[in-house]
């Protein structure tokens, strides 16, 4: 009767805790959709140098191999500014990207687990570590590498970390693993530097799981030979000085400490108040820390037989602390004395994503321990179980008390919005965009111009001045160019269209540029270039310009010119004024010597409703 009651109740219990597990996800997605910020913010509004050369024309693959701090952000720049280029940088659809990487990261740890769990004893094994790791992967903890899609750099990072590692120690004896996660590395490297860190890890743990770790073994060579190549591919050009004052001893042991503790101390007792907030003291997460380490060490000293053997849940262990070790360390030399948070900043919500992999990868060795036999007496059983349910139950209120901090952000999305008002005048929000009141109002003005992001999708009206028959096509050189005079009837200018040829109806190479000057001023509002390669016999161009709020009754000049070297690169097609009074139009012809002649461009201007 009893039994059959288990055997009954066993379905049950493992349905129960793959639908709790299912819940961090959920309340992840649902907290994104809440909270997150949809407009440019901080620095992942330098965006816009790369998006601004596109349309230029001027855009050069290289720059997105060029180092960032100490970093080559390589990938990140990649999505990021493909997606803006396809989606205008509509910022919501980054967010895609921010959960393929949550997601697939789970992907991997669920394939992990169930590989080191095969064949388990208690069939409640594998679901109940399901749920512990995805209480810890989508921890609230790291909510700042939630509401902010340029934390995709770090979600993307630790995809290709977990996939990296977990593909060889699940897999050690076969090859086609170890390149498979060779290659997610180099991924996980031109990502963020913690990719370094994943491949230093890989090497160390094949070296002491190898028959004479004295000697290099083949696998091991073959993760060093790896971190030898990343080393020389990824440092050249990268300034190794911060600039920043280097921590003491002290400093550093208190960073890792809080670094290391976040994650478990963050998730028994929520600690954030707002979603800036980071505690002045590392007290308790530094006691987390020691915690973990000393459980890191107890649990290695138990697995060193097996890691001899290279199971895979003993070489999860070591390298994933490993990893979080190394991580936290060469994080602190560069972040404990940063500023005036000092170690202070181990409490970052943001680093709990790499500092996590020193729990986690004690969770993936108790949890194959469990499932094949490794303790089998009655009391670690209670013990383990007692400290599970507090465990989860704590976790509950943390994700609770969470709320608070995606609420926070939410209200600061809605502030970030409204700073980004049409119009050239600075608002009281724009210390929220940028530090710098110059970089924030080059950022408007360009984004503007572009129409991109906040200003993306807006209605505008067009004006369509009449004009008279065809006569010619003013073709361009690099020594002739078209100017037109243009005066705007109504507020709120946004773009001047114009209407190009190509020589013989046929595409022609070069670049032809323009710009839009206001009568009378010494500098252009806008200026640009068009590859004439991209532009079809009678097309019309529109050229965009920042929001000019106040240009009703103002006068204004398009110049159209071609570059030094390019002969007849495009032309632009010339009309009969429709009426005398018509502004002339000014062609500066080969010789230096202007001419003005009574034909006009079919020029339509767009303004802001």
């Amino acid at each position: 009767m009893n039994r059959s009651a288990l055997e009954y109740a066993a379905p049950l219990l493992r349905a129960m805790l793959l639908t709790l597990a299912a819940l961090p996800p959920l309340y992840v997605f649902l907290a994104i959709q809440y909270s997150a910020i949809t407009v440019p913010f901080w620095d992942h509004a330098e965006l816009i140098r790369w998006l601004d050369s596109w349309s230029e024309g001027s855009f050069q693959y290289s720059s997105l191999w060029a180092p960032h701090n100490h970093t080559r952000p390589l990938v990140y720049r990649i999505v990021m500014v493909f997606n803006a280029l396809l989606t205008d940088w509509d910022i919501r659809s980054e967010y895609i990207y921010v959960y393929l990487a949550l997601y697939g990261t789970i992907a991997c740890h669920v394939w992990a687990l169930r590989r080191i769990t095969a064949g388990a004893v208690r069939g409640t094994v594998l679901p109940l570590a399901v749920l512990l790791v995805s209480l810890v992967v989508f921890s609230p903890v790291g909510h700042n590498n939630h509401w902010w899609s340029m934390m995709f750099q770090l979600n993307a990072a630790n995809l290709f970390i977990a996939l990296g590692m977990l593909l060889p120690f699940v897999g050690p004896q076969d090859w086609r693993n170890h390149v498979g996660a060779a290659v997610s590395c180099w991924l996980a490297t031109f990502t963020l530097t913690n990719g370094f860190f994943a491949v230093f890890a890989l090497a160390l743990v094949f070296q002491l799981s190898a028959g004479r770790w004295q000697r290099p073994s083949a696998r091991s060579l073959f993760w060093g030979i790896n971190l030898a190549a990343l080393l020389g591919c990824y440092l050249p050009g990268i300034a190794m000085s911060s600039g920043t004052a280097q921590p003491t001893m002290w400093q550093l042991a208190e960073f890792c400490l809080a670094y290391l503790g976040a994650p478990l101390g963050g998730l028994l007792w929520f600690p954030f108040r707002s979603m800036f907030h980071v505690s002045t003291s590392t007290a308790t997460n530094a006691l987390f820390g020691v915690l973990l380490l000393v459980s890191f060490a107890a649990l290695s000293w138990h697995a060193r037989s097996r890691l001899r053997q290279q199971h895979p849940a003993a070489l999860i262990l070591i390298g994933f602390c490993i990893f979080a070790i190394v991580s936290a360390i060469a994080t602190g030399w560069a972040r404990a004395a940063f500023d005036e948070s000092g170690a202070a900043a181990g409490n970052s919500s943001r680093y709990t994503i790499f500092g996590a992999y020193l729990l986690l990868g004690q969770l993936y060795y108790v949890a194959a321990g469990y499932a094949h036999g490794w303790w089998n007496n009655a009391r670690s059983l209670r013990i383990a179980a007692i400290g599970t349910v507090v465990f989860v139950c704590l976790c509950v209120v943390t994700y609770g008390r969470a709320v608070k901090v995606y609420r926070d952000a939410h209200r600061f999305n809605m502030t970030l919005s409204n700073a980004y008002a049409w119009g050239d005048q600075a608002t009281p929000q724009d210390r929220f965009i940028y530090p710098n009141p110059g970089f924030v109002a080059r950022l408007k003005r360009d984004l503007q111009r572009l129409e991109l992001g906040p200003y993306n999708g807006r209605a505008f009206d067009r004006e369509m001045p009449p004009v008279g028959e065809f006569r010619k096509a003013g073709l361009l050189s690099g020594r002739r160019k078209v100017a037109q005079r243009l005066t705007a009837t109504k507020a709120g200018l946004k773009a001047v269209i114009v209407r190009l040829v190509t020589p013989n109806g046929r595409r022609t190479a070069g670049m032809v540029e323009w710009q839009v000057t206001e009568v009378g001023a010494d500098r252009p509002l806008a200026r640009g270039t068009l590859n004439a390669a991209r532009i079809k016999d009678w097309e019309e161009v529109r050229l965009k310009l920042p929001y000019l709020g106040d240009s009703k009754g103002r006068e204004y000049q398009l110049v159209l010119s071609a570059g030094a070297h390019d002969a007849q690169a495009l032309g632009v097609a010339l009309y009969e004024p429709a009426s005398d009074g018509d502004a002339a139009l000014i062609v500066s012809e080969e010789s230096g010597a202007s001419k003005t002649e009574s034909l006009t461009m079919a020029l339509h201007m767009d303004y802001t409703r």
